[in-house]
């Protein structure tokens, strides 16, 4: 009976929506992207470029003899600080700042290798100064530049040998004489990798999206629109619209498409589809409560490559013969490691279904100076805020990334590891000691440690926001409207389809065999009466 009616229920709401269709009107904002700028100078021109650069902070200084204010500018950005004071305490990768995949960036001067500067080991790197900003890792348009991992984000001086692969010394000067607009690639070259390699960290977001086919993202796709990053992330100062965490979920319908964090309002599909786009008013009326990627975008890591799923500290450190080794596996048709002397023991996907989570736009981050109750494990790190209630919220998809790290069992905080460094220095990397690691990285991020630590289980969350399919491949209503919905990790709601309502199934049983007892007896009343009719008429 309870399917019965929710059938009844799914299949009035698909014709509502069948008949609406041709009376609902569309109200796009624009559907070209913004067009590029052409560039009206020509590097390889300018004295200043020709000639030879042995050091990158020279190129820069090489640059800011035309564009005087762009260090400056830099300086007041995220890309620059790696942190934002929050309720008075600063977090961000540079300072308290963590997740569940590295942990902690500071002390770890590899990390630093994507920074937007040059030289950031330690703490005594001179934020202020305007040579140290990296003009070229944004600019390059040459697609030869790249940055050491070594060399705290300076780029290959000299040819050099990296897990058996040639890494070749850069030509700085050719680089600069050819820098432009930044595309892609330039942005995808730091933040496809996050996490320690491609796809690990975001569930939409890898090296696929330099050149991506139609059906994987249709707003990159060189098939049809071919936006760069800055069509939507669009920029004022150098300060980059739509940072994930500083995000309203859903943007007023008449806000101009991309502003920049300068007025503090960032980029939202609304900014040029409208919030109805659909021309059918029940589908549009979702998007009060529905963010557009929860529809329109059906699944995480939809590309060829893996994004990681779970990341297990505890298991890191067991060698063989003394040293170190990984072993590789096979998930979703595609090898990748499942576990690393370095990081433990890992599980990776493809064309993964998001889970869903009310979300604002804010995600309330934990840091490294935050007591934990390790009773209260899963800890989730960075839990995305919003209800039902909240009128700013929406349903939206996320990558919950599943962790397991040290914490302090004495102080109940989550503990930073030095991962990287040479012997001596308590690099877990080189030394796989996590007394040693453990206190280092306590001792680099100025946070206590007892000398007694346990492995937790984490959830950290990242939403999905790339990878938009097209509209035929968009979540069939079916999916969320019945038992088995994608929002049953919801329940702060009443979803049809979804939920049962002892009264309103009662009310609806009555309704419909109320209505055919009527019909029944209709029918036998004319029966009966058509029968005294015939009889009198015979008479």
């Amino acid at each position: 009976m309870k399917r019965l009616f929710a059938s009844i229920i799914v299949i009035t709401l698909f014709y509502s929506s069948w008949l609406s269709a041709s009376s609902a009107e569309s109200t796009p904002v624009s559907s070209k992207p913004i067009s590029s700028i052409a560039s009206t100078a020509d590097h390889s021109t300018f004295e200043v470029l020709d000639q030879e650069f042995d050091y990158a902070p020279d190129v820069t200084e090489a640059c800011l003899e035309c564009h005087t204010e762009a260090s400056k500018q830099m300086h007041k950005t995220f890309h620059w600080n790696w942190a934002k004071k929050v309720d008075g305490v600063m977090v961000g990768k540079a300072e308290n700042g963590f997740n569940n995949y590295c942990v902690s960036a500071k002390g770890n001067e590899s990390c630093t290798q994507c920074h937007t500067g040059y030289g950031w080991r330690n703490e005594d790197f001179d934020l202020e100064a305007e040579e140290n900003v990296d003009c070229l890792v944004c600019h390059d348009t040459t697609g030869t530049y790249k940055k050491s991992a070594a060399s705290s984000g300076h780029p290959y001086y000299e040819d050099t040998m990296v897990g058996g692969k040639l890494k070749k010394a850069v030509d700085l000067a050719y680089v600069a004489q050819h820098v432009g607009t930044p595309d892609r690639e330039n942005c995808l070259a730091c933040h496809a990798v996050g996490g320690g390699g491609n796809g690990v960290k975001h569930g939409d977001t890898d090296l696929s999206l330099i050149e991506p086919e139609f059906a994987l993202d249709v707003h990159m796709s060189p098939e049809k629109l071919n936006f760069s990053c800055q069509d939507c992330h669009t920029t004022s100062d150098h300060k980059i619209s739509g940072r994930y965490n500083d995000r309203k979920a859903f943007i007023d319908h008449d806000m101009n498409k991309g502003r920049s964090e300068r007025d503090g309002n960032n980029v939202s599909c609304e900014s040029c589809h409208s919030a109805t786009p659909h021309n059918d008013r029940d589908i549009d009326a979702h998007t009060a409560k529905v963010a557009c990627a929860s529809c329109h975008i059906p699944e995480m890591a939809r590309g060829p490559y893996l994004t990681k799923l779970s990341w297990d500290w505890s298991t890191a450190g067991q060698l063989k013969d003394g040293k170190p080794f990984s072993i590789d596996e096979e998930f979703d048709g595609v090898v990748n490691h499942a576990y690393m002397s370095k990081k433990g023991t890992f599980e990776w996907g493809k064309n993964v279904v998001p889970e869903y989570r009310w979300y604002k736009g804010e995600l309330k981050q934990m840091t490294l100076l935050d007591t934990i109750d390790p009773s209260q494990a899963p800890i989730d790190i960075n839990p995305p805020s919003g209800d039902y209630n909240d009128p700013d919220a929406r349903i939206w998809p996320f990558k919950i990334h599943k962790g397991k790290q040290p914490f302090d069992t004495e102080l109940n905080h989550i503990l930073p590891i030095k991962l990287y460094g040479r012997k001596g220095t308590g690099a877990f990397w080189t030394e796989f000691d996590w007394d040693k690691a453990l206190a280092a990285g306590a001792k680099l991020n100025h946070v206590e440690f007892s000398g007694n630590y346990d492995f937790i289980e984490t959830n950290g969350y990242w939403p999905i926001k790339h990878m938009v399919a097209p509209s035929e491949q968009s979540v069939p209503c079916v999916e969320c409207h019945s038992r088995d919905s994608r929002l049953n990790g919801l329940n702060d709601f009443y979803l049809v389809g979804r939920d049962s309502n002892r009264f309103v199934e009662w009310f609806g049983a009555i309704a419909i065999w109320g209505g055919l007892l009527l019909v029944v007896i209709h029918a036998i009343s004319r029966i009966v009466s058509i029968r005294r009719r015939s009889a009198t008429m015979k008479k």
